[in-house]
C-alpha cells in the first residue's frame, strides 16, 4: 500500500528515473549482426517481424558506406543491409565515418518488403 502512495505522490518519472519501471517501448534491444535478422526473415516472415519490426534497437556493425541520407551498415549480399537514416544533428559523426569503420546506431527498426528478400532500415537513427 506504501508503494501505491508513493506511485500516486511521485507519478511515473521517478520510477522511470530509478530504473524500477521500464515500458517496452523504451526498452532497446541490441543487435551485433543484421545477417541474423535476414536470415531469419528468409526462414519465417512472422517471427522475424514480431522480434524486430518496430523495435528500438542499439545495432553494433561496419560501415559499408555513407551516402547523402544514410549509413549503410554491411551484411552478407548487397540486399543483406541496414539503411540507418542519420539525424542532422550527428553530421560531424557521419563526416569521421569510413568504410569499414566499427560503428553503433540507435533508433527504431523497419522491416518492409523487398523484390529479392527484406528491406531493413532504421529512420532518424542516432551514432553513437
Amino acid at each position: 500500500m506504501a508503494s501505491f502512495r508513493m506511485l500516486e505522490k511521485t507519478g511515473l518519472p521517478l520510477l522511470l528515473a530509478i530504473g524500477l519501471f521500464a515500458p517496452k517501448a523504451l526498452a532497446q534491444i541490441r543487435i551485433y549482426n543484421v545477417n541474423a535478422i535476414h536470415d531469419l526473415y528468409s526462414e519465417n516472415e512472422l517471427a522475424a517481424k514480431k522480434l524486430y519490426h518496430n523495435k528500438n534497437a542499439i545495432v553494433f556493425g561496419r560501415v559499408d558506406k555513407v551516402d547523402n541520407e544514410h549509413v549503410i551498415i554491411e551484411g552478407n549480399s548487397e540486399l543483406g543491409r541496414l539503411f540507418c537514416k542519420y539525424s542532422d544533428q550527428d553530421l560531424n559523426k557521419i563526416l569521421e565515418l569510413r568504410e569499414d569503420s566499427r560503428v553503433q546506431v540507435g533508433g527504431k527498426l523497419e522491416i518492409s518488403w523487398a523484390p529479392f528478400g527484406m528491406f531493413l532500415s532504421m529512420n532518424d537513427c542516432r551514432v553513437i
